[in-house]
């Protein structure tokens, strides 16, 4: 029995070699518990993700050593990568970003509270930070305080809110690292690929297409990212596009893990590939703000800015969706069973969601034109894209502060954060 452990996954023996107290008789027994559980899953995982694609005769025509798609050789392990992310994160975060935020003067601290809790302001507040004069005038008649004095706690309590320097350059980094390294690691892996500049052989011979080695690991890490992301939108500060960012990642994982499932994993890497290039120059210029670099953050995003017209509006739609939508259909005409399965659920889901992405892609191309345009116009880079809502000028403009303080706010602060409770 103990030698049967053997033929199990590295992966089941470094979970289980901690228990040193128990005998190999019940540590392999043990085991063999959490394979049989796992194998449960996994053949849960793949007759829910993948349609009847091959046939049994289709796999035999395989040459030996080759492998096609199975959705439980990526699913389970895809989360198990997402979780040493959110670790790697941590670290990274220690070891790189912490000193090299420190060396640029960045602060760590944590606002304090400089303002007096109060129910109305605060359900105001979640709806605008930056309410109107007439709100403001409603608000006092409401509350019976003055004009002047929400003004200024409204002011307050977005400073209340604001986010660190070292936060802020702990999410672009930590991007931009894995964005950098994975773009090569794509070109590296589409480099030897004949289909990567001829598209069309991307579907022939589909279903039964074969996948390599750094093909699988490329779409495993990709897709654990985008997995552990998922998590840290709720962790990392609030986004002016929370909803858009949530959305694009949430496709991102649909699609990654439906390519896989259906086999159009060629086409996917070639989403992957255009995408992550991109995205590191955006992320480095945004680090290169937060320490005060504006003249190396203006040619990021410069070249930022023309690399993503080009792969967003022009490449995408006329390699990928040209492919997915013309060269597809086109081929299937003489493929009975291509012709199938392109008008399966699947791929016609798979087909909106790339084009839910083109429209994230112009929706996202508007606010970095905004973005370019607030440069021009006012001498800043500001990210239109992932900067919070509470990012504004005058939110460090402390002579402002002095105009609008007053002592009604003081004494209530003062009272609110002692015995009496004002504004509970």
């Amino acid at each position: 029995m103990i030698d049967g452990c053997l033929h199990y996954s590295t992966l089941t023996h470094t979970i289980f070699t901690w228990t040193d107290t128990a005998t190999p008789v019940d540590i392999c027994e043990t085991k063999i518990k959490y394979m049989k559980m796992i194998t449960w899953l996994n053949k849960k995982i793949d007759h829910l993700l993948q349609p009847e694609l091959l046939r049994p005769e289709n796999l035999g025509q395989l040459p030996p050593g080759e492998y096609v798609p199975i959705p439980s050789d990526i699913v389970l392990p895809s989360i198990i990568t997402a979780f040493a992310f959110v670790l790697i994160r941590h670290i990274f975060d220690r070891l790189v970003v912490y000193p090299i935020g420190t060396y640029f003067g960045l602060k760590d601290s944590t606002p304090r509270k400089t303002t007096f809790d109060h129910p109305v302001l605060e359900h105001e507040y979640k709806n605008s930070k930056s309410p109107s004069s007439d709100v403001i005038m409603v608000l006092s008649k409401k509350t019976g305080i003055s004009e002047r004095t929400i003004q200024f706690w409204f002011k307050k309590r977005k400073k209340q809110d604001k986010v660190s320097g070292i936060k802020r350059l702990s999410d672009s980094s930590w991007s931009f690292a894995f964005y950098f390294v994975l773009s090569w690691y794509g070109i590296y892996v589409l480099s030897n690929k004949q289909w990567s500049t001829k598209t069309e052989d991307c579907w022939k011979g589909w279903p039964l297409l074969t996948v390599s080695n750094d093909m699988y690991y490329y779409y495993l890490l990709e897709l654990g990212y985008y997995i552990s992301y998922i998590y840290m939108l709720f962790t990392d500060h609030k986004r002016k596009d929370f909803l858009e960012f949530f959305i694009h990642h949430n496709v991102t994982v649909i699609l990654l893990i439906l390519s896989w499932s259906v086999n159009v994993v060629r086409i996917g890497t070639l989403v992957l590939c255009i995408h992550d290039p991109v995205d590191y120059l955006l992320t480095f210029a945004k680090s290169a703000v937060y320490c005060k670099k504006h003249r190396v953050a203006d040619v990021c995003f410069v070249v930022f800015l023309f690399l993503w017209i080009f792969t967003r509006l022009f490449v995408y739609p006329y390699v990928v969706l040209y492919s997915v939508y013309i060269e597809l259909p086109a081929l299937a005409e003489n493929n009975s069973n291509i012709q199938t399965l392109d008008r399966s659920f699947v791929i016609q889901f798979l087909k909106a969601l790339l084009v839910v992405l083109q429209l994230l892609h112009i929706l996202w191309t508007i606010l970095i034109f905004k973005s370019a345009a607030t440069k021009f116009t006012r001498g800043e880079l500001q990210d239109a894209r992932s900067d919070t809502e509470d990012d504004e000028k005058d939110d460090d403009d402390d002579d402002d502060d002095d105009v609008l303080y007053d002592e009604n706010f003081k004494e209530m602060f003062n009272n609110n954060t002692g015995t009496n409770g004002i504004g509970q």
